[in-house]
């Protein structure tokens, strides 16, 4: 009988670990093809390794363009917390009519397509506020339809907050404004970071959108890539560019989970 549950548990095991590879596999296999794209050649007498080859031929224009994603991906993040943060604040602390249609609106944009988006933000941007192809333009784009994954994080971070710790600091003395700034902020680290990364990650990778609103006077990453690709296909370049890509977004969730999972993931770093 021992031997049995033994057995039985030792079968649960390995099934979950089959899993976890399966899906580790079908995460990761699309960027393992694109790398070993990027460092191989094929020829009429077989596949060549090339090692960095194609890496050394990447353009200038290519290292402005990632220059400028990181960029436009850390300004979108900020903007999305500024407009993020108020009404995530108030729907957690006050119930009031129609709360719930009002959230339903608020993250409405993040289930628009770009496409959509992109047609409509071009033609107002052209139109009417001579946003098109600048980068505060670009910024906003984004932002105005990313902000609901900084929103929901907020929402559930504020929520779970125990409000003693804003009571205790408005008995010290706090003003409303110190109370958010000294109290809650900090405490709401996890949701802010959370946001912080999904936004940014999402801004650095998304093509469609900038692709209607940025014009040729700005080069992103994403959009370059699409159109590389579109032209060229996966050559040994462009899959080199691609795997940059890759590697600057994972480089981005280890710094996060190094620098900040220590302090807001219970212990979970590397």
């Amino acid at each position: 009988m021992i031997k049995f549950k033994l057995e039985k548990i030792n079968l649960h095991i390995l099934a979950k670990i089959i899993y976890i590879i399966l899906i580790m596999f079908i995460i990761i296999s699309p960027f393992v093809f694109i790398f070993y794209r990027a460092i191989t050649l094929r020829k009429p007498t077989g596949i060549e390794f090339v090692g960095l080859k194609f890496f050394s031929e990447i353009t200038e224009d290519y290292w402005k363009a990632l220059g400028n994603s990181l960029m436009v991906g850390f300004l979108v993040s900020l903007l999305d917390f500024i407009i993020a943060f108020p009404p995530a604040y108030i729907l957690s602390k006050y119930d009031f009519k129609f709360k719930k249609l009002l959230v339903a609106i608020l993250v409405a944009p993040m289930f628009t397509p770009d496409v959509v988006a992109g047609v409509g933000l071009s033609a107002v941007y052209f139109r009417y506020y001579k946003l098109y192809g600048t980068l505060h333009g670009t910024v906003l784009g984004l932002a105005s339809t990313s902000y609901p994954m900084m929103l929901l994080p907020l929402l559930v971070s504020i929520k779970s907050l125990d409000p003693t710790y804003e009571e205790a600091a408005k008995t010290l003395g706090a003003t409303p404004f110190q109370t958010i700034i000294r109290v809650v902020l900090p405490l709401i680290g996890p949701g802010i970071f959370s946001g912080f990364l999904l936004t940014f990650v999402w801004s650095i990778n998304n093509y469609l959108l900038p692709l209607f609103i940025t014009g040729p006077s700005i080069d992103l990453l994403a959009v370059k890539l699409y159109s590389d690709i579109r032209w060229w296909g996966l050559l040994g370049r462009v899959a080199a560019e691609a795997s940059i890509l890759q590697l600057a977004t994972f480089g981005v969730m280890l710094l996060y989970l190094k620098t900040l999972g220590t302090k807001y993931l219970g212990g979970f770093s590397f």
